[in-house]
């Protein structure tokens, strides 16, 4: 059975999807404590909502890592001092630390394939991901996150 590009692609995503997902696994990780620890040592600073809007995870799971990751004093939660109602995280010393840690394998297998694929089908791989996820959520009428 020959397969068209786009069943190709779709199985490629899923495929990499699931990298991930065993990555995780192997870390003992959940996903939404993964993208927290990932988001918040690329951003340094987001609120709840930030997390929820770039993960497209329920704010319900955000939220368990945020308190996963405060009762181990890893994360700490500022207010911000022109809206009381908003709370940043942020990582704590110890919190950048173990997600550094914990982040580490993972970091060295993306610059592995980064450097495998050059420069140059790097950009043309992330510009073409984007184009094809920023048009798959036109199509479902949701605004994809940039």
């Amino acid at each position: 059975m020959k397969l068209s590009d786009t069943e190709k692609l779709n199985f490629a995503i899923i495929r990499g999807s699931k990298a991930y997902e065993e990555w995780d696994r192997r870390q003992n990780m959940p996903t939404y404590l993964t993208i927290i620890l990932y988001e918040l040592l690329m951003r340094q600073k987001l609120t709840q909502k930030d997390l929820v809007k770039l993960s497209d995870l329920p704010k319900q799971s955000i939220n368990k890592g945020i308190h996963r990751l405060l009762e181990k004093d890893y994360l700490e939660l500022t207010v911000d001092p022109d809206d009381n109602r908003v709370k940043y995280c942020q990582l704590t010393d110890i919190g950048k630390k173990y997600a550094q840690e914990k982040m580490a394998s993972l970091f060295e297998i993306e610059n592995r394939i980064a450097q495998k694929m050059g420069a140059k089908k790097m950009k043309q791989l992330v510009a073409l991901n984007e184009e094809w996820s920023n048009t798959f959520w036109e199509c479902l009428g949701k605004k994809g996150e940039k």
